[in-house]
């Protein structure tokens, strides 16, 4: 593994905890008071797997 795909492992996971720990939750509680539902928070909730994914295997692919 390279230092470069480490780095961006690590922002990944700090990524992943900030979206799913602290966005996610201040979401529904704010949906659940406005009765909004938030279609952008699912789409980028089920996205950011996929996203990180594919970018992480595009480093691979680039520095193999």
């Amino acid at each position: 593994m390279s230092k470069q795909e480490r780095n961006w492992r690590r922002f990944w996971t700090f990524m992943l905890i900030y979206f799913y720990a602290l966005i996610t939750p201040a979401t529904i509680v704010s949906a659940i008071y406005t009765e909004d539902f938030p279609l952008s928070l699912v789409i980028l909730a089920i996205g950011l797997p996929f996203m990180r994914k594919n970018h992480l295997a595009a480093l691979r692919r680039k520095h193999a």
